[in-house]
């Protein structure tokens, strides 16, 4: 009998005994959850050029001193996603007490008309952001109705793509001279550039052809759009293997 007492009463310490050690390593787990080490303190943006570290704080809602338990990483990084339209792409990772995010930022390649102001957008046709039309040096996409522009939408129109293509295909040497893209009721796209000079796309296929083409030059030597421009001609491109020049329309 006294045996089975012993017994019973070493098993009872026992369970004590882990009890208590249980409750020490969930003390000590708290303890460390909470320790300076695991808290927010700063953040390291890398890679973005439109946003700041205090927007992005404000965005995440990141407060100095919380445990970082409540920003998963994962989390923030589908928040920034989904929360600002200028990334495009996020890395977001935790070292200590900084959290870390590198960005991809969108480019933005044209501007569309909003009532009397213009939407950003980039070649997939978010809204970046709304601007007057001296904010930017883009093209203006003409011919397209846009019922509205909210930020980070997508606009979705059957003409638009072809024309954010087209924004986004743009010679370095001669994408500040395209002052618009239009888009004519037959879906076609002409670029207006400095000159004036009419470049006829037509539809949009063979577009990064097309558009390679406009830095060639003349059978003269002579740059094709600055021989357009000495004659008063307008250049046609809807046959990139044939470019040529032609005269320009009358109201042109």
């Amino acid at each position: 009998m006294r045996g089975e007492g012993d017994s019973r009463v070493s098993r009872g310490m026992a369970g004590i005994v882990l009890l208590v050690l249980l409750g020490l390593g969930l003390l000590s787990g708290y303890a460390a959850l909470h320790a300076g080490y695991f808290r927010y303190q700063e953040l390291e943006l890398v890679g973005a050029a439109r946003i700041t570290p205090a927007e992005v704080e404000q965005i995440l809602g990141l407060e100095e001193g919380t445990p970082r338990w409540r920003y998963p990483a994962a989390v923030l990084r589908q928040q920034l996603l989904r929360l600002e339209p200028w990334v495009k792409e996020a890395e977001v990772t935790w070292q200590g007490r900084r959290l870390r995010i590198a960005v991809t930022e969108r480019r933005p390649v044209a501007l569309l008309p909003y009532y009397n102001l213009y939407a950003v957008l980039d070649a997939e046709g978010i809204v970046l952001e709304a601007a007057s039309l001296d904010e930017y040096r883009l093209p203006v996409i003409s011919g397209v109705a846009l019922p509205r522009a909210l930020r980070g939408e997508r606009v979705r129109h059957p003409d638009l793509a072809g024309a954010l293509r087209a924004a986004a295909l743009l010679p370095r040497e001669v994408a500040d001279q395209v002052s618009e893209i239009h888009v004519t009721p037959l879906g076609e796209l002409e670029l207006i550039v400095e000159g004036p000079v009419t470049v006829f796309l037509g539809p949009p296929q063979r577009l990064e052809e097309k558009l390679a083409t406009l830095p060639a030059v003349w059978e003269n030597g002579t740059p094709l759009l600055e021989e357009a421009r000495r004659r008063g001609y307008d250049l046609n491109l809807v046959n990139p293997d044939r470019p040529t020049l032609q005269p320009r329309s009358a109201g042109r």
